[in-house]
């Protein structure tokens, strides 16, 4: 469950006397003993959160959580489990994501005036549009253009598969990685990819990519991402939740701002990892 039950006591099946016993324990546990199980992103989503250590994202988390007495677990998978398991229940939240309406029917975000609460969110992500060195394809902040085989993107945005069949341009969404994603694009599987533009960075910083890309200067869009509850655990907990998306949001604040400018639109295609 997203939040263990019997508050982080998790009896298991003995004699009368110690079943009695545990249900009786679990009864009386307090609410300061919940876990809350997080999913996020079994690729690294730098600097929001990482599979194998926690991220900024992450530590705003842990930070909220445990000042309203739960513990914290994280568990990293493929995009589309995290989602599946927020939905079935098997997670209580899920951190990274973007308030589109597709999620609103099982997940609950922090809200003010009936709308996601940028001030409550764990950063801001921008999603960017690449192509390789020369290529003709193009991205004016309108439409595409000069698309002769398929945009590339990560598995499981179904936000972009909404967006991207609106514009009526063929998508392929196979690559798990943002490695495999740029591999696919120089074996000529797409004429673009996009990614989100911190891991793009770090990505084609990299020699085997130095100087085979382009970043086109206007992005195609950008989103605060949040740490997201299943809806009926808020429905269960919204005044705990509640505290811990303000905590999430104060801590952001005295952070100050972000320590990386994001990349400014108008500016010419730039190679990337070139000075």
């Amino acid at each position: 469950m997203g939040v263990s039950s019997g508050f982080g006591l998790r009896c298991r099946p003995g004699g009368r006397l110690a079943g009695l016993v545990c249900l009786l324990a679990c009864l009386l546990a307090p609410v300061q003993a919940a876990t809350l199980v997080v999913c996020v992103s079994d690729e690294a989503f730098p600097p929001f959160t990482f599979p194998n250590r926690e991220g900024d994202s992450q530590r705003l988390i842990r930070s909220a959580v445990e000042r309203q007495g739960w513990q914290l677990e994280f568990v990293a998978l493929p995009w589309r489990r995290c989602l599946a398991g927020v939905a079935q229940g098997l997670f209580g939240a899920i951190a990274g994501v973007a308030a589109t309406p597709e999620y609103l029917d099982f997940m609950a975000f922090p809200r003010r005036s009936g709308q996601a609460d940028p001030r409550r969110a764990l950063g801001i992500t921008r999603l960017v549009v690449y192509r390789p060195a020369g290529g003709a394809a193009a991205w004016d902040g309108q439409g595409f253009s000069g698309v002769d085989r398929p945009v590339l993107y990560l598995s499981g945005r179904s936000t972009l598969k909404v967006l991207l069949a609106r514009l009526g341009v063929p998508a392929v969404d196979t690559a798990r990685t943002s490695t495999q994603l740029a591999h696919m694009l120089l074996r000529g599987r797409g004429s673009l990819a996009i990614d989100h533009d911190y891991q793009v960075e770090l990505l084609l910083a990299k020699p085997e990519f130095r100087g085979r890309f382009e970043v086109l200067p206007v992005p195609l869009g950008e989103a605060p991402i949040f740490l997201a509850l299943r809806r009926q655990l808020y429905q269960r907990h919204s005044r705990q939740v509640e505290a811990i998306w303000n905590e999430i949001g104060a801590l952001r604040r005295a952070a100050g701002p972000s320590l990386r400018p994001l990349r400014q639109a108008g500016l010419p295609p730039q190679a990337v990892g070139e000075e």
